[in-house]
């Protein structure tokens, strides 16, 4: 897990600069000349997502991350996170969104705990989602999807990962769309490497429950988060040709986020469900006799 991640990680940070010195262009990271970002839209960004997490673990207390997996929840945080941070990364060279503010130390961490409790909440809002009556057993009956063997995924996937890293930063205008497709491109090639299952695995049996919640969960989490921000008196200004490749964006984050979750979970695959739940002593000794 940790290897795949460190990969995972590492060429997100090498490609995209990589592609840049390609083209001979220059990114601008210098910040000094802009005026500083006032962290409270940032603020009640954190607030709204927040507030979304705890509703989301009260309706989802027989499957509540905060109470049965703790571990697991941290897991997913630092990675949150870090993919926060990656994503910001790459939208240098993509320039996608524009927020014409730089961060001080206080917007820095206000920004690193959003991220960390973005992943968490989308996993937590399809998990509640697949909840709803009836919901997976008719996305469960859906068309069928072709699979590819491991080795025929990572041929097809990673040369597009790599494409999108590079060539998205060489030309953002004309390969953006595919830069934001690669890190979940990437992360499922990998996945593949290492024989392991992606979240599209159950499509070739017409099962798109797992995606289409995690789509959706991406979509409304993201949403919600942009819109407090806005509200809050932040500036956020899309440069995509269409409204709706920022709607596809946050749906592709609810399966990053899925997929990052598969991931992470391996850790705990295999172990007993008493290593996974701790249980708690039995709060009263009991004592027995033997017969004489």
């Amino acid at each position: 897990m940790l290897t795949r991640l460190a990969l995972f990680v590492s060429l997100i940070l090498a490609l995209p600069f990589a592609g840049s010195l390609l083209s001979g262009g220059e990114v601008d990271w210098h910040f000094g000349e802009l005026a500083t970002q006032p962290v409270q839209p940032l603020l009640i960004s954190l607030g709204a997502i927040l507030a979304l997490f705890i509703a989301i673990e009260v309706g989802n207390r027989q499957r509540s991350l905060l109470k049965l997996q703790r571990h697991y929840l941290i897991a997913l945080s630092v990675a949150g996170a870090v993919s926060g941070w990656l994503l910001l990364y790459m939208n240098r060279y993509a320039e996608s969104w524009l927020a014409p503010a730089a961060l001080d130390t206080a917007g820095m961490l206000t920004l690193t705990l959003l991220f960390a409790l973005l992943l968490p909440t989308v996993l937590g809002l399809r998990t509640l989602l697949a909840g709803l009556p009836g919901l997976l057993q008719r996305l469960a009956r859906l068309p069928a999807m072709p699979s590819l063997s491991a080795s025929h995924t990572v041929n097809v996937l990673a040369p597009l990962a790599l494409l999108g890293l590079i060539g998205g930063a060489a030309w953002p205008e004309l390969l953006f769309w595919l830069m934001w497709l690669a890190p979940l491109l990437l992360l499922i090639a990998l996945q593949a490497l290492w024989h392991e299952r992606s979240i599209f695995a159950e499509l070739a049996t017409g099962d798109w429950g797992r995606v289409l919640c995690a789509a959706l969960s991406g979509l409304l989490v993201s949403n919600v988060a942009v819109l407090a921000f806005r509200i809050g008196g932040g500036t956020l200004i899309v440069q995509v040709p269409n409204a709706a490749f920022a709607q596809l964006g946050y749906a592709l984050f609810g399966l990053l986020s899925l997929q990052l979750g598969d991931v992470i979970a391996e850790y705990w695959r295999g172990k007993t469900r008493g290593e996974v739940f701790k249980r708690k002593s039995f709060p009263i000794p009991v004592v027995t006799k033997k017969e004489q």
